[in-house]
């Protein structure tokens, strides 16, 4: 039973303990990422050689802080760990986040021996304690970053965009770097993270005891997991089904189905990856989506984090574009995804030929031409494809590079991206980031690959199938 991680994830007071005026080191830049943010709570740096750091005042110790504290951030040598756990542990600290590393990573029995006493000094005070070997989280709602990646360090926008109010995405990483990658990459398409949450060796606490507690918090929509093992499969089992009852998605990428991978996960977190082919049926059975990389992770996210409440009732998938060329390839990569493009219904074909050029072709790939969208706009050509009765989704081949083409039938876009079909754009050439921020406030997800924006109608497709089974 895990108690409650309100005190690790929102806390109100924490302390920073090892914190430094030295911008260049992990000490230093963690207080400074988190004091770049409007955190509305209380930080106390604590240090035994500055008595203020970065504008705030310091202490010699948890204990010596004049509140009670929810949160103690621990970036310091590993074998200093336990003794300050202790030492937390006897101030009261509720919630405890190990940045530091030198743990059962590390391969030697001092290692493990010092990641043993971390779990027995937790239990023992009943202290939430993630990591060690983490890198720490953001929780974007409450504007708190208590980490050393630059993936939220001056970022000159908000962590989340402000008119995203549904389709929040939750990060939750067994790999630091990777976890905040997810964010680094996500956030320039406009995703809405949650949350991005490192959890390391995860000593005590693990990535699915996290994946429960947000569940119950129910402010997230779409989970990004990266994994290198599952360490309690017990719970792993509950709460993935929990997670398919209630419509949440849980995308995945597994690491160690080589050799070489599985060496590594057991270097980089002390992680037993485990058997491929056991954990692709796992996943199967409950429902998960599996990535292959972290552009697929983030576009399959922005998909379903858009259009989740409104999943393809089948496979068939209408095609509009004003360019032949990339109708067709998007076509085979719609294919070669387990999708059909089948011909369109008559009454459809024939409004599409009353506005598209004799040298176009409304079968599906519907060819309408620049010249067709000169005069029609994407809006219009989307209309008439949602509305054929032979489709269940939609796909837009698109410019994004000049935003003006889309600023004057932003409202027509919105009205299309809000029914009940989903519409999808992929972008033939490399858009504009107004271009992006102007699609995502009218409800669309912008791709620039054409084999993951057809791998995301498809495992939208799968995903509603598993619902359904269960």
């Amino acid at each position: 039973m895990i108690a409650n991680l309100d005190a690790l994830l929102s806390p109100k007071t924490i302390a920073v303990v090892g914190a430094s005026p030295d911008l260049r080191i992990f000490r230093g830049r963690t207080l400074k990422v988190m004091l770049g943010h409007p955190y509305a709570g209380r930080i106390y740096p604590v240090s035994r050689s500055h008595a203020e750091v970065q504008g705030l005042r310091a202490y010699s110790s948890v204990a010596a802080i004049p509140e009670p504290v929810d949160l103690a951030i621990l970036i310091i040598p590993a074998e200093a760990v336990p003794d300050e756990l202790e030492r937390c542990g006897a101030a009261g600290v509720k919630a405890a986040m190990i940045l530091g590393s030198g743990f059962a990573e590390a391969g030697g029995e001092a290692g493990k021996a010092l990641q043993a006493r971390v779990v027995a000094i937790a239990e023992r005070h009943g202290i939430v304690v993630c990591g060690p070997n983490a890198e720490g989280y953001a929780n974007t709602a409450a504007a708190l970053c208590p980490t050393f990646s630059p993936a939220v360090d001056n970022l000159g926008v908000p962590l989340t965009p402000p008119w995203r109010t549904r389709g929040h995405v939750a990060v939750v990483a067994q790999s630091g770097g990777m976890g905040f990658s997810m964010f680094d990459r996500g956030r320039p398409k406009e995703l809405p993270f949650s949350y991005v949450i490192t959890t390391g060796n995860e000593a005590c606490l693990d990535c699915f005891a996290i994946v429960d507690h947000l569940l119950d918090e129910g402010k997230t929509d779409v989970f990004l997991l990266y994994l290198e093992t599952i360490r309690d499969l017990g719970r792993f089992e509950r709460v993935a089904a929990r997670a398919l009852a209630a419509g949440v998605p849980i995308i995945v990428v597994k690491i160690g189905t080589s050799e070489a991978g599985r060496r590594a996960s057991l270097a980089h977190t002390g992680a037993v990856t485990g058997d491929p082919a056991a954990y692709r049926a796992l996943f199967r059975r409950h429902g998960i989506i599996e990535a292959s990389d972290i552009d697929d992770m983030v576009d399959l996210a922005a998909a379903f984090s858009l259009f989740g409440d409104r999943l393809p009732a089948g496979n068939r998938i209408g095609i509009g574009s004003a360019s032949g060329g990339g109708g067709g390839w998007l076509a085979d990569a719609c294919v070669a995804a387990g999708l059909k493009v089948p011909l369109l219904d008559a009454p459809t074909r024939a409004l599409l030929d009353a506005r598209i050029p004799s040298y176009g072709s409304s079968q599906n790939p519907v060819d309408a031409t620049a010249q067709a969208i000169v005069q029609a706009g994407y809006a219009e050509l989307a209309r008439l494809i949602v509305g054929s009765p032979e489709v269940d989704a939609v796909i837009m081949i698109v410019s994004a590079r000049l935003t003006a083409s889309f600023e004057k039938e932003k409202d027509k876009l919105a009205a299309i991206a809000a029914g009940p079909k989903p519409v999808l754009l992929w972008s033939y050439t490399l858009p504009h980031a107004d271009t992006v921020r102007l699609l995502s406030q009218a409800g669309y997800p912008l791709f620039t690959s054409m084999q993951s924006c057809a791998r995301a109608l498809a495992a939208m497709v799968e995903y509603r199938a598993a619902r359904e089974r269960r």
